[in-house]
């Protein structure tokens, strides 16, 4: 997702998604889960929810997600969604908000393979937008236009503030389903996270962090 073609449908979404096109949704169809609950790992079911984090395990081999840090925004018996916060673009953000962003130069993050040229927002804040989503604490979704639109303009910090183009979603049972088979290790909740100085590390910092935990 480089250049100036996908700018431009980036730009374009951040407006249809005033308008719900670009709305979360439960993934169905070819993704939806086969496994029920009870075929489950004990403890699955519990170790997820909304604010965890997501360590993808060296094993996994599906290229959206190899290699990622995934943070939970929702987790239901309906499905999970989640943003992919250590992929960041090239894409800048003045490129997606031209008028409200024009010397910007942090980057939109790539937060997953659902809805790619939606945009939404991390926001970790004591004073959230009202058409906000609160996640764990004081971190929130935002997916709304005006209030992503105020963010920007009025040059809402980076390490407080990030956005995203797409999303990751799983149908019913799916997340469970793959924790137990050990594509993904389960982390507490930390908001900071999504704010980390140097995504492009993360994964490799905290896939050896858990490791280590795992061999004591």
């Amino acid at each position: 997702m480089t250049g100036v073609g996908s700018g431009v449908r980036l730009r374009r979404a951040s407006i249809a998604l005033a308008a719900g096109v670009c709305a979360l949704v439960w993934l169905s169809g070819d993704r939806a889960a086969t496994a029920s609950a009870a075929q489950l790992r004990p403890g699955a079911l519990r170790e997820l929810a909304a604010g965890k984090v997501l360590i993808a395990s060296r094993a996994l081999g599906d290229p959206n997600f190899v290699q990622t840090v995934v943070l939970l925004a929702e987790h239901s018996d309906q499905g999970s969604m989640g943003l992919v916060i250590n992929r960041r673009s090239e894409i800048p953000v003045s490129t997606v908000f031209p008028h409200l962003a024009r010397t910007w130069k942090a980057a939109v993050f790539i937060g997953g393979p659902v809805a790619p040229t939606g945009i939404l927002a991390l926001l970790r804040s004591t004073t959230p937008p009202d058409e906000s989503r609160r996640i764990v604490e004081d971190l929130y979704v935002v997916t709304a236009r005006d209030p992503l639109e105020s963010l920007v303009k009025r040059g809402a910090g980076l390490t407080h503030f990030r956005l995203y183009a797409g999303y990751a979603g799983w149908g019913a049972a799916q997340l469970e389903r793959e924790t137990a088979q050990g594509a993904w290790h389960v982390l507490s909740s930390d908001p900071s996270i999504a704010f980390d100085a140097d995504p492009a590390t993360l994964w490799d910092r905290e896939i050896r962090r858990t490791e280590a935990r795992l061999a004591d």
